[in-house]
Order: C-alpha cells, then structure tokens, then sequence
C-alpha cells in the first residue's frame, strides 16, 4: 500500500524528502511485525491496519516540526486509507478503518449520544463479520416478515464495570448464548474456549473473525466476576 502511495506521491515530494515513502514503509513493517509476534502469529490485515494508524498519527504529528508541506501529506495519508479499504472490502470484509477511531473526538456534553453511536458503530461491524452467526454454536437465526438474519452484541467486560463499546470487549451470540454469558453460565479461557460453569464442561471453541481482536484482559475480567471459582479443565 505504501508502494502504491510512492508510485503516485513520489514526484510530488521535493528531492530532500525522497525517503519520505522508505522510512514510513519500513516504520509500518516493523510495528505490524510487533503486533504479530505479540500474537505469536503471521502479520495479517489487522496488524497493518493497526501499524498504519499509528504511523499516520506520527507522520502527521513530525509535521509541525519540520518543514514538509501538511496538505501533500495529508493527500497521501487519504490516499493509503483509500487503498486499505478497497483491500478489505474486496475481501467481503468490514473495513476495521470505519469505525473504533481511537483519534476521534467526544464533544463536551454529548458523552452520552457519543457512546450510543460508537456501541451502535461497533456492534454493526461485529455482526457484518460474523454475518449473524453465534460464535459459540455458529447457529444464525433467521426471522420473517421482512427476512433477516438476527444476533446480538455481548460485552465481555460488563459496561456497569467499565467495558468499552470496541469489537474487542464484544461478542457476536445467539440470544441464549448471551444470557448464558451475561449470567456467568458460559465463560472464556484464556485461549477461548467455552466453558459451562455448571457443568465445568468444555462446549465449543470460540470462532473468531480473522480482524476480530478479543482483549484478553476483558476475557479474565468477565471470568473471575461472573465465576469467582478457579476452573478445573486446565485451560485458563
């Protein structure tokens, strides 16, 4: 994507900030392959998407301490953004730069509003990706008049305890399932794993969407307070 930005930026660029495109290409790699190894993974889509977002901020941020003009580069940071998106949503994707901005302002006084419209922003992408499918029981509802798929968005770490409205505190389940995990019924292992807490069963492996990142410590909070009791499959 930085590839693409330099074949159609490059000339615009004074000859003193020729390696504008090189450095920025480079700093992406590096914190994708960070994100990556912290996960004990390959670098994927999520990873560069994360790595961009952090990069574009720094670019913007040298901006006002150097002499590189702000409107080029702005231009180019629109035009990898435009590059990501046509990537994920050639891939049947929702594009993860649409929404969980963690740039974006709340205005004094409309904190309320705000949140409601992040939730609603964040629960619309969760269930895109998973099309409505249970991602305990991968069961999807179907309702009639009009025909639609139907799902709910759980928080894993509960809002009365400070969970936040991110794909990453969110889950995309059946509504039985979101009672059971609601009420402590169902919960997560570190790798997660579903386990019924009354039974100290493993029921299924959680599905995951490959942009779907779960915070593992929203994971252990919803744990340890639905569930005081430590869990004895070994899979904590």
């Amino acid at each position: 994507m930085i590839r693409e930005a330099e074949d159609r930026w490059g000339t615009a660029l004074p000859e003193e900030h020729g390696g504008f495109f090189l450095r920025v290409g480079d700093h992406v790699l590096r914190m994708a392959g960070a994100l990556a190894a912290a996960e004990r993974t390959v670098i994927n889509g999520t990873h560069l998407e994360a790595a961009w977002s952090l990069a574009r901020r720094a670019v913007r941020d040298t901006c006002c301490l150097v002499a590189m003009d702000r409107d080029t580069v702005d231009q180019i940071i629109e035009d990898v953004d435009d590059t990501l998106r046509v990537m994920s949503m050639s891939e049947d994707q929702a594009s993860p730069l649409l929404s969980n901005n963690p740039e974006r302002h709340t205005p004094s006084g409309d904190t309320d509003r705000s949140r409601s419209q992040n939730s609603e922003n964040a629960a619309r992408k969760l269930k895109q990706w998973y099309q409505d499918s249970c991602q305990i029981y991968a069961t999807t509802l179907v309702l009639p008049s009009p025909r639609h798929h139907y799902s709910e968005a759980a928080h894993i770490r509960a809002r009365e305890h400070g969970g936040p409205d991110l794909t990453e505190n969110l889950l995309c389940l059946c509504p039985n399932c979101h009672v059971l995990f609601d009420a402590g019924a169902y919960v997560l292992t570190d790798d997660l794993g579903v386990v019924d807490t009354v039974t100290h069963r493993l029921q299924a492996e959680l599905k995951r969407h490959q942009w779907h990142y779960i915070n593992p410590d929203h994971v252990r909070h919803h744990r340890t307070s639905r569930n005081p009791a430590p869990l004895s499959r070994g899979r904590q």
